[in-house]
């Protein structure tokens, strides 16, 4: 066999060979659906796929987290709202009272309803998200109220002022709780010696004057609604962007790992005629070395 005629068939053997790696590597991508195998396939597109899916995870956890603060705040929020019809519900009482043509035993009715009353706002006072009362600051494992009596002589906080906060991007945090001190201040206090009035006969003039500090409870509540409702729209705002992240990360790490199964049986199709190529060139070289050689 001449030397050039050697060359050629080498040549077409490598050729050959590097086609069958190919058609062998496109052929185990179509049976797992994904372009790398192994990190030393595509050392760049390996090490950039991991870190899409660290941020994929990051983003997941983000979501829970504002998933559970929404969730959190919506609660507090319906509690801060059955308060905030009972106190208008004590103040159309108040107002009723405050008529010098009701007697005692009016008023004394009055009391009871707003006893009542006091009762169902130091339970919603007294909410739990899961095992966590939503109002008591830090000290969610304690009640944010402690109710003595019945009816209640005392409704004393004793939670603390502390802020549970949940990160709501990788830059920002942002509380999730009001604590019952400051929603509440000094309603239950006012609320309970409302009723001892109404109990004692007081006059009208005097029950009148309990409606400056249940205007200010209802403000106070309804500045807490306000606040909650201030902070779910941001958690709401940044679930939308971690969602629409995640989809991008998604996308990204699809391009880089998964197979676009079209392109790869386009692919197979060029390299099985590449293959078919290079056998009959392989043939066509070892046949003129052989009338050469015959020559």
């Amino acid at each position: 066999m001449r030397l050039s005629e050697q060359s050629r068939l080498t040549a077409n053997q490598r050729y050959l060979s590097t086609i069958q790696e190919g058609m062998a590597k496109l052929q185990e991508q179509l049976a797992t659906g994904r372009k790398i195998q192994r990190a030393s396939d595509d050392p760049a597109g390996a090490s950039l796929a991991l870190q899409h899916r660290k941020n994929i995870a990051y983003e997941t956890q983000m979501r829970r987290n504002l998933e559970g603060g929404i969730s959190f705040m919506n609660v507090s929020e319906a509690a801060l709202s059955g308060v905030n019809d009972s106190l208008q519900r004590v103040r159309e009482l108040t107002v009723q009272a405050s008529s010098d043509s009701l007697g005692p035993n009016e008023r004394h009715a009055i009391a009871l309803e707003v006893d009542e009353l006091i009762e169902h706002m130091a339970q919603a006072a007294n909410t739990r998200f899961g095992d966590a009362f939503v109002f008591s600051g830090h000290q969610t494992q304690t009640p944010a109220y402690a109710v003595t009596g019945d009816p209640p002589t005392a409704v004393t906080f004793q939670g603390d002022t502390g802020q549970r906060v949940r990160r709501i991007s990788f830059q920002e945090e942002s509380p999730i709780n009001v604590v019952g001190v400051n929603v509440f201040g000094t309603m239950f206090d006012d609320l309970i010696q409302l009723s001892t009035d109404l109990k004692a006969g007081a006059t009208g003039v005097t029950i009148t004057g309990h409606l400056g500090a249940i205007d200010a409870a209802i403000e106070q509540v309804i500045g807490g609604r306000a606040e909650l409702g201030a902070r779910t729209n941001r958690f709401e705002a940044a679930l939308a962007q971690s969602e629409s992240t995640n989809i991008t990360l998604q996308e990204l790490k699809r391009d880089i790992e998964e197979v676009d199964l079209a392109e790869a049986i386009t692919k197979m199709t060029s390299q099985q005629t590449a293959l078919e190529a290079a056998i009959g060139a392989i043939g066509t070289t070892s046949r003129m070395s052989l009338l050469n050689f015959l020559q």
